[in-house]
This record gives C-alpha cells, sequence and structure tokens, in this order.
C-alpha cells in the first residue's frame, strides 16, 4: 500500500463527506454530533500521515482503517440524515479507497460491512420496505461490483507497479554491473598496455585483412613511425616491410604460425633492419584464424656485435695463422735448405734424386699449407649451379681401396659450386678413410628432407672423443700428426658458403656419421 497515495484519496474522501454533510438535510452545524464526526474524521487523516509505512501496511492495520472510514461514514450518514440522499454515493469512494489500498480480500469484508450498515439504515427508516426495492436490488450490488472492479484494477496497477519497480531495479543493477565490467574492462586494458608497451620487443596486431590493431613503442621506434600513423591502416602500405608483410601472409593464409624467423625491413628513414620474429595466430569461436600477433626483435645489435666478435676471431685467428705458418713452413724450408745444401757437395747420382725427392715433397707440403690458408681466409662471390652430388661423391670414392655402399632413393640435385662442394666431400671422406682400417665401411646415403638434399657420410672408424667433438670446426685444431687443422673449419666455410648446415655425430669406438644439409636445386632458382 501507497501511504501517499492512500492519505491524498482519504483527504479527498473527507472533503467529499464533509461536502455531502454540509448539503444534508440537517446539514452541518458547530457543535452538532455531524460537525465533530467531521472534525474528528479531518484529525484521523493528519495522525494517519504520521503513522510508519511499515505499519500502515500490515493487513490488520489497512482493514482497521478503512473499517474506521466505513464507520465514520456511517456515522455521518445517521447523524445528518442523508439515508434518504445520495450520500451512500461516499461508499462507493471509500469502497474504491479500501481496493486501491488493499487486496481483494480486504476490500470485500469491507464492501460487506458498508453494504450491512446502510441495508440496516434503509431498513430502519423504513420498515416495510421490499427486497426488491432499488436501494437493496441495485445499490448493495454495486457496493461489490465497485469493490471487485476497483480492487481488480487497483491489484493489476499494483502489479505494473511491482513489475516497473523491479525493471528499474533491474536497470539499476544492471547499469551497475555494466559500469563494473566496463570499468574492469577499461582498467584490463590500460593493465594489458601497460604490459605490451613495457615489452623490449616489437609487438604489432593485425586483422585478417592487415589492418594494424594493435602496436607498442619498440614497434614504433624500430620501424620508424608514429602509432597514430600506422594504427588502423593496411600494414601492407607501410613502404619497406614487404617481406614481413609475405611472412605474416603465408602464417594466415596457411593457419600455420611462424617461430624464429628472420627478414631484413627498411625503417621510416629508409635504414636496413634485420629482424627476429615469431608470428603467432588469432583464431575466432569456430577456429578461423581471425589475425596475428607479431613479435619481433631488431637484431641490429646483435649483428653488430656478431660482426666485432668474427672480427676480433680472425685477428686471433691471424695471430694464430701468422704462428702457425712460421712454424710449418719453417720445418719443410729446413729441409728444403739442408737438402739443397747436400745437393751442392755431391756427385752421386742416387743421391742426387733422393735429395731433389725430399725436396719436393718440401715444397709440395708449403704449397698445401698455402692452398688450405688462401682457401679458408678467401672471400669470393659464388655462381650457384646444378651439381649431381650422386655423380661428385661417385667420382671420389671410385679409386678408394675400402668398401663404399651409396644409397640414393631419388636424385641428389643441388645448388652450389662444384669445385667447392667437390672440396668439402673430399675433406669429410678423407677423414672418414683415416679413420678406418683395411676392413672399413664406409656408407653414404641421400635423401631429401624438406628443402634440403642431405647426404650422410657413415664410417666404422674410431670415432671422436667428445671433447675433440666441441673443437672440430675450430682452425687450427688437429688430432693429426702432420694435419694442418684448416680441413673442417675450410669444410664449415663451404656449408655456410653454401647457406646449408652441417652436423657431426660420433662416439669413440663406434665411428662417426656426418649430416651436410644443401639447398635443393629448382629450376626457376638456377641463379642467385
Amino acid at each position: 500500500m501507497d501511504k501517499k497515495i492512500v492519505s491524498l484519496l482519504r483527504f479527498v474522501l473527507i472533503l467529499s463527506t464533509i461536502l455531502v454533510m454540509t448539503y444534508s438535510r440537517k446539514g452541518l452545524h458547530f457543535g452538532e454530533p455531524g460537525y465533530i464526526i467531521g472534525l474528528i474524521y479531518l484529525i484521523s487523516n493528519i495522525i494517519f500521515i504520521r503513522l510508519p509505512a511499515k505499519l500502515i501496511a500490515k493487513p490488520k492495520v489497512s482493514f482497521a482503517i478503512f473499517l474506521f472510514d466505513i464507520l465514520v461514514i456511517s456515522s455521518a450518514v445517521y447523524f445528518t440524515g442523508g439515508v434518504e440522499t445520495d450520500f451512500y454515493l461516499i461508499y462507493f469512494l471509500a469502497i474504491f479507497i479500501a481496493s486501491v489500498g488493499q487486496s481483494t480480500g480486504g476490500s470485500i469484508p469491507i464492501a460487506i460491512v458498508a453494504s450491512v450498515i446502510y441495508a440496516w439504515f434503509v431498513y430502519r427508516s423504513n420498515p416495510d420496505i421490499s427486497l426488491l426495492d432499488s436501494r437493496f436490488l441495485i445499490r448493495i450490488p454495486f457496493l461489490f461490483i465497485i469493490s471487485l472492479t476497483s480492487s481488480y484494477w487497483a491489484e493489476s496497477t499494483r502489479k505494473e507497479l511491482r513489475k516497473k519497480e523491479e525493471l528499474e531495479k533491474f536497470n539499476v543493477e544492471l547499469k551497475k554491473q555494466v559500469e563494473k565490467i566496463a570499468a574492469e574492462e577499461i582498467e584490463l586494458r590500460l593493465y594489458n598496455e601497460k604490459i605490451i608497451n613495457s615489452v623490449a620487443s616489437g609487438i604489432i596486431a593485425v586483422n585478417q585483412k592487415g589492418i594494424v590493431t594493435t602496436i607498442n613503442p619498440e614497434a614504433e621506434r624500430v620501424l620508424g613511425y608514429k602509432k597514430e600513423n600506422i594504427s588502423g591502416y593496411n600494414i601492407r602500405s607501410i613502404e619497406g616491410i614487404d617481406q614481413l608483410w609475405d611472412k605474416i601472409d603465408q602464417a594466415m593464409s596457411t593457419s600455420k604460425p611462424i617461430i624464429r624467423d628472420e627478414v631484413e625491413i627498411l625503417n621510416a628513414e629508409k635504414d636496413r633492419i634485420p629482424i627476429g620474429f615469431n608470428v603467432t595466430l588469432l583464431t575466432g569461436l569456430n577456429g578461423e584464424v581471425t589475425g596475428c600477433v607479431v613479435i619481433f626483435k631488431d637484431l641490429s645489435e646483435v649483428r653488430r656485435l656478431e660482426a666485432q666478435l668474427k672480427h676480433a676471431e680472425r685477428l686471433t685467428y691471424l695471430g694464430k695463422m701468422a704462428s702457425w705458418v712460421a712454424h710449418e713452413i719453417r720445418n719443410p724450408l729446413t729441409s728444403i735448405d739442408g737438402f739443397a745444401q747436400l745437393l751442392i757437395n755431391t756427385k752421386d747420382s742416387k743421391k742426387m734424386n733422393d735429395y731433389i725427392a725430399e725436396i719436393r715433397k718440401g715444397t709440395t707440403r708449403i704449397n698445401n699449407i698455402i692452398s688450405d690458408i688462401l682457401a679458408f681466409a678467401r672471400a669470393r662471390k659464388i655462381e650457384f649451379l646444378r651439381v649431381d652430388l650422386k655423380e661428385l661423391i661417385g667420382s671420389i670414392v671410385r679409386d678408394l681401396k675400402i668398401k663404399v655402399v651409396v644409397s640414393c632413393q631419388d636424385q641428389a640435385l643441388v645448388r652450389g659450386e662444384e669445385e667447392s662442394l667437390r672440396r668439402l666431400f673430399v675433406n669429410l671422406i678423407n677423414n672418414s678413410v683415416e679413420a678406418m682400417d683395411e676392413n672399413g665401411m664406409l656408407k653414404i646415403n641421400f635423401y631429401r628432407k624438406n628443402s634440403w638434399i642431405v647426404t650422410e657420410i657413415i664410417d666404422n672408424g674410431k670415432g671422436i672423443s667428445e671433447k675433440d667433438l666441441k673443437n672440430l670446426f675450430t682452425p687450427f685444431f688437429t688430432t693429426k700428426p702432420r694435419g694442418t687443422g684448416l680441413g673442417l673449419a675450410i669444410v664449415q666455410k663451404i656449408v655456410d658458403d653454401h647457406n646449408g648446415k652441417i652436423e657431426i655425430k660420433s662416439e669413440l669406438g663406434k665411428g662417426t656419421t656426418c649430416l651436410v644439409y644443401l639447398n635443393e636445386y629448382q629450376e626457376k632458382t638456377r641463379s642467385v
């Protein structure tokens, strides 16, 4: 029950009652019972207004209030002689207010009380009245009709009001939740931005169409563009990063992430910058690719440090080379000088031939040392052509005195320079042969692995210790009494020149396996 509405309606009811009393047959005069009843009725509404809403909402209290209204109105009818007038209409208003103030179950008893009192007044004023009289047959049923109709309307109105209140409460709660979620989302977004911005690597996120959605400060620094000049634009419109876009497009079109790849880009200042990057895919609810995140690192400083390290290594190797050359060449020169002096003082033709042979051995030794040094130190541009490894290695092992087994399931065509590759495999095969006795067996297998042609050289020789295995490709490291220590260093250099890779696996007493990876030859890449 709404206290304000009921108090207002009761005030209207009181004024209507006083008004009807004023124009009744007896009228309303000061000091008479009707006047006192009107005054009491007015004071009761003032008291009603001051009562707590919770107290008034109780069914028994509200029923007592509306019963009081009926009794006051009945008293007014009685003392003013209004039973023979239209005073009975006040009962309709009272019942309507009772229906508004409480449920149907509470308004019907009020209608019953009002009907009984009104019927008693009518009967008392006219004992011979018939039950079929309009005052019984029409007026009393109308009291119940008003009660039921107004109760139904009031209940419907209350339900709508409750629904409205519940909806408003729901809207308020929903608004609070939305504001809370929005605040949390903003906080989370700011937190994520702080994390992304604090990462030392460059981060770029693009959608499936290549539109840049996220870029962090490190990416701005590397690319040389401000966030507002990139964000929201297609990454393909950024000059100088074509290679990076090709990799991104490849990852999204094949639905395969890219791990640890490298490309070279041009920044806004047209400076070439090498970057190492990963491409991680973003997927939707049904698994389709919706974009990707590129995390990259500027490798300029790394490359600079690598160049410094290589320069330092070259200087170190140069010092070692100078010492080694002086030592290695001095020995054969000493022999050449000694045999030359003996040659001057001898007349024996047999001795002369022996001395000349020793001198030639010394010059050959010096020539081999110089050839290895030149092969290791020389930097030149290689013209990549079609090389058939099966034919190349077949010509190398043709005259070997040990058993050789060659296995090739398919063609072994690679991109390379034939003479360099010949030197590479001569070194490896000679090392294998020297590690075996006359009963040794050399296995050479060719097979394809992704875009590589792999040459597998397996011997059953004495093997290599774990300690020596770590230093195999170090220049001037050798385990042979008369080795230069440049053989495998030259092999490594040739492999690097061909953009390949080499792996050596060995164990003492169990032989050695060498794997050489070279790029497969394709017609469209005949030369570089």
